[in-house]
């Protein structure tokens, strides 16, 4: 069963002909939605149309075959990421990149079994050279063969930082080798906890605020069409 959208149709499109008015960053901050949401609602109208911008009710399923030639044609592709899964049926980048990383996976599969050629072998690397691998594997498209290629590494070791920078919840710090210095659970102090309990109690706060801010913008949206509906109404004199 597909995930169900808080945003119908008819107000994604609403916020499509807002942002073309007042411009992506002005409508964000108005309706509290991100220029990347806005952007992706654009995008999905252009190469979908109306029907695009319907909430789905079920997930779609793609063949295995499918999902690996669409990624062999994006990677031979110089369009961006974002733009390529929409104009091929896709809601956004999201879908495709999971499919990109399991592609890879694969391959790092049969690197492990022995049925290519274990390609370049691992070397030491400093904290900053980690930090700069992972970044530039982002902006490829985590296509860790060319990582590999590229910065004269192994595939498994950029596949292993990749998986700690990710597991961390993307922190930088997790590319550290450590070796036995990280701080065990039972010697975090009592500051260390708060710490991490205030970051996620701001989160959720963070959460509430901008359902609250979307509320109000809805009865706003309603608000103004009513007055809209009574000032077409034929006068009754």
């Amino acid at each position: 069963m597909g995930r169900k959208s808080k945003y119908s149709a008819d107000f994604k499109l609403m916020i499509i002909h807002e942002a073309e008015t007042l411009g992506i960053t002005r409508t964000s901050r108005l309706y509290s939605i991100s220029d990347h949401t806005i952007r992706t609602w654009k995008l999905i109208y252009k190469y979908q149309g109306i029907q695009g911008l319907e909430p789905t009710r079920s997930n779609n399923t793609y063949s295995s075959e499918y999902k690996a030639s669409l990624v062999e044609e994006y990677q031979k592709s110089d369009e961006k990421l974002e733009e390529f899964a929409i104009s091929h049926g896709l809601r956004g980048r999201t879908q495709l990149s999971q499919w990109i990383m399991r592609y890879n996976e694969s391959i790092l599969e049969d690197h492990r079994s022995g049925k290519r050629d274990s390609g370049m072998k691992g070397r030491k690397t400093t904290f900053d050279e980690r930090l700069k691998i992972i970044e530039q594997l982002i902006r490829h498209d985590v296509d860790y063969n060319w990582a590999a290629e590229h910065y004269n590494v192994s595939y498994n070791q950029v596949y292993g930082w990749y998986r700690k920078y990710t597991g961390s919840g993307n922190n930088p710090e997790s590319l550290r080798d450590r070796r036995g210095k990280a701080k065990p659970e039972s010697e975090l102090t009592e500051m260390d906890r708060l710490k991490r309990e205030n970051k996620l109690l701001e989160a959720r706060l963070h959460q509430q605020e901008m359902e609250i801010a979307f509320a109000k913008k809805l009865v706003e949206i309603s608000n103004r069409e009513a007055k809209k509906e009574l000032g077409r109404r034929p006068s009754g004199n």
